[in-house]
């Protein structure tokens, strides 16, 4: 069984397959992505007629995706009753947190060091994209750019492996952080939390863009939990 692309269908509320790739691969990224974007409420109970129903497949392939996504820690597995978007968990995401600051700081310190011309513009520019975003009161824009502000510093460091870390514990940070958000208003003054980040970066002060994003991230993680605790806890 394989598949790749998924297309809308002609019949609304379904996912049109194309052939290419493993069945269940296809079904995880997209129930993965589906989880992260909080698609569904923690705890929520997946239906698997209505996933498979949803994709056009049988159970098998649904299956397999549910359990990499338990191994992922994005799904609880029980007996008799299926899958279950997991609840939030506000230890484990304290640190999830403190491992995503310790590899951003990594990074940061390394892209600076390198000073890298077109890592440094794309960083520089995103940032102020960021500021026109929370300026205009665009939440939705305003939170993908900074998840793209924060992975660029991380593929700025050119390790693949730290890559591919972050973005594991991402998946969980960013479901905490854009389910907050979905409960707060943007501040218009919410990208300067990152101009010291940027000016570390571009003069190249190593310590100094570590210690940014690390202060950044504290205060990020604090606001998160407390949010979490006080709705889900």
């Amino acid at each position: 069984m394989s598949t790749v692309l998924v297309q809308e269908s002609a019949e609304p509320g379904r996912r049109k397959m194309i052939v290419k790739e493993l069945i269940h691969e296809q079904i995880l990224t997209h129930i993965r992505q589906d989880i992260i974007s909080n698609r569904w409420e923690p705890g929520h109970r997946l239906s698997e007629p209505d996933l498979c129903s949803e994709f056009g497949v049988s159970r098998t392939p649904l299956r397999e995706a549910l359990k990499i996504l338990e191994t992922e820690g994005l799904v609880i597995l029980r007996p008799h009753v299926g899958g279950i978007v997991t609840p939030f968990d506000p230890p484990d995401l304290a640190d999830k947190f403190e491992l995503l600051s310790g590899l951003e700081q990594l990074a940061a310190g390394k892209v600076a060091r390198l000073r890298d011309p077109a890592t440094l513009d794309g960083i520089v520019v995103l940032h102020l994209a960021m500021g026109a975003a929370a300026a205009a009161e665009d939440t939705r824009l305003y939170f993908d750019l900074n998840d793209q502000f924060h992975r660029a510093i991380i593929l700025g460091a050119k390790n693949a492996s730290l890559a591919q870390i972050h973005s594991r514990i991402m998946w969980h940070v960013h479901r905490a952080r854009h389910r907050v958000a979905e409960y707060e208003p943007l501040s218009q003054t919410a990208a300067s939390n990152h101009d010291a980040i940027v000016n570390s970066l571009v003069s190249g002060n190593e310590d100094g863009a570590a210690k940014a994003v690390r202060e950044h991230l504290d205060a990020v993680a604090r606001a998160v939990l407390i949010k979490i605790n006080t709705l889900w806890t």
